[in-house]
């Protein structure tokens, strides 16, 4: 009840007017009167409805606060007008992704106004990616002008597999299972599923193993490796997931045959028994047995080929055997014979083993040219240590024909052979090499016997190397032949083919070529 003391003049209207202060009086339907004098009764009744302003409540309902890393997460919050008639409002979500405790306007996710009625609601969302925040839990904070509501976001390590202790036997025989494993363990906070791949530079193959564990869980797994199509030697084999990967080495032991000494015929007359030696090693760490194969090219393209005569050799590791072949050669094709005829020249062969070779070369020549020569059982021609041979000689004792019946590619390369005598010490004609045949035989040379030689064609490293390969063969260098661009730069300018300039090191190039045109 208010009370107001009014002084009124006679016959004067006087307006009273009372206030209530909204903190005196609760929303609801009131009735009110108004009486003047202590005793009178009320001489004005009437009704006022007190309304709720709006009031906003605001409700997290956000359903899933743990998420997996990578999976997008939800924020939502339910904002309602609790109030009698419409107010706006504005709602911010933000998350404290550096976990600093505070909320910045880089970390607002999102920021809507809401025009709501009396009693009205509506959601109010923000997407957090997960992907961008380590695994941890962050606060959240939902908030309007004049309310907050706060949460908790756990963000989990996905099922995350790391490979651990892996092993493999440190030698195993080329044949055998080798196992490799591994202990695979989940770090992450969820269950999952991954590939557990073997692989390695040595294999074309992969081998998989496909594995299930529950976070923090780990297990052992194994995977068998064919070693038959692994070289001999050590081999690095990785396990991997789509996390991790760990690396061991394994070495892989086998026999292996090296090929050296081989002793045969310079020349081989017709008629008389061809007699070939080689020793054989067993170098590697296992007993084998292979086939050692004595070879001859029988199609001119310096590669000696296979041709039925070969014998079995079993050696334990260290073990050394000389074989022995002895081959009947024929120039005409006779069942007689077990091998295909010769023609009257100079063939490269050799003894194989599996792993390793070692070739020369001998000239076929016709029964009568004994006479004329030593027989060859004693590894030796007509032309050698130091004796100068005639054009004629040197094309018999490599080609069996005389100087005038090759062609003119080989006349010029016998012709060079012929100039640079005598031979070195121990060589004889037929084992004096041309140029063309070192290119082809060394260093690979794309080019057939007798076509024309394009020395200068090769790169000029590899003429260096065959240039100084030919020059060995002889008791006396070149005279003016420059062995290098190192050797021509020292002695034109005193210092090596590298330490000169741009332009130095073109003209020592042209140089050094001129003497091949």
């Amino acid at each position: 009840m208010a009370t107001k003391q009014v002084e009124v003049a006679a016959a004067e209207p006087t307006d009273v007017t009372f206030a209530v202060e909204p903190d005196q009086i609760s929303p609801g339907e009131y009735t009110h009167a108004v009486a003047v004098g202590e005793s009178s009764s009320p001489e004005s009744t009437g009704n006022v409805a007190v309304l709720t302003p709006p009031t906003f409540v605001l409700a997290d309902t956000t359903e899933n606060a743990t998420i997996v890393r990578g999976t997008n997460a939800s924020i939502r919050a339910n904002l309602t007008n609790v109030g009698a008639y419409r107010g706006v409002q504005t709602v911010r979500i933000a998350v404290d992704a550096d976990q600093n405790g505070q909320y910045s306007d880089a970390e607002t996710l999102n920021e809507s106004v809401h025009s709501l009625a009396g009693g009205q609601s509506q959601m109010s969302t923000a997407t957090v990616r997960t992907a961008d925040l380590e695994p941890g839990r962050y606060q959240y904070r939902v908030a309007t002008e004049n309310t907050t509501t706060t949460g908790t976001l756990h963000v989990q390590q996905p099922a995350t597999f790391r490979v651990q202790n892996t092993t493999a036997p440190a030698n195993v025989t080329r044949g055998e299972t080798a196992n490799v494993s591994a202990v695979v363990e989940n770090v992450g906070d969820v269950d999952g599923i991954d590939n557990v791949t073997l692989r390695s530079n040595s294999m074309n193959t992969t081998y998989s193993r496909t594995v299930s564990l529950a976070a923090n869980e780990t297990t052992t797994v194994s995977i068998d490796v064919n070693t038959t199509n692994l070289s001999r030697g050590t081999h690095n084999h990785s396990l991997g997931t789509a996390d991790d990967i760990d690396t061991v080495s394994m070495t892989v032991q086998d026999s292996h045959f090296e090929v050296s000494d081989l002793a045969g015929p310079n020349v081989l007359y017709v008629g008389d028994t061809a007699v070939f030696f080689a020793d054989v090693t067993n170098t590697g760490e296992t007993t084998g047995t292979q086939s050692i194969q004595h070879r001859i090219d029988s199609d001119d393209d310096d590669r000696p080929e296979a041709y039925g005569v070969d014998r079995n050799v079993t050696l334990a590791p260290g073990e050394s055997t000389r074989v022995r072949f002895e081959v009947e050669y024929t120039v005409t094709d006779s069942t007689d014979y077990p091998v295909e005829p010769l023609s009257l020249q100079t063939y490269v062969y050799g003894i194989y083993s599996k792993d390793a070779r070692a070739s020369t070369a001998m000239s076929v020549k016709p029964s009568w040219a004994k006479d004329g020569g030593s027989s060859g059982s004693d590894g030796s021609t007509s032309v050698s240590d130091g004796d100068r041979a005639s054009l004629d000689e040197i094309t018999q004792d490599k080609y069996g024909r005389y100087y005038n019946e090759v062609s003119g590619e080989t006349k010029r390369q016998i012709e060079e052979i012929h100039e640079r005598q005598p031979f070195a010490d121990s060589l004889a004609a037929v084992e004096v090499r041309t140029r063309e045949e070192i290119a082809r035989q060394e260093y690979g040379a794309d080019v057939k016997a007798g076509e024309k030689f394009n020395f200068t064609g090769l790169e000029i490293e590899t003429q260096q190397k065959v240039e100084a390969d030919f020059d060995a063969q002889f008791q006396t260098d070149s005279g003016d032949r420059i062995e290098s661009w190192d050797e021509l730069a020292n002695d034109t300018y005193g210092k090596s083919y590298e330490n000169l300039t741009d332009s130095r090191q073109a003209d020592i190039r042209t140089t050094y070529q001129d003497q091949f045109e």
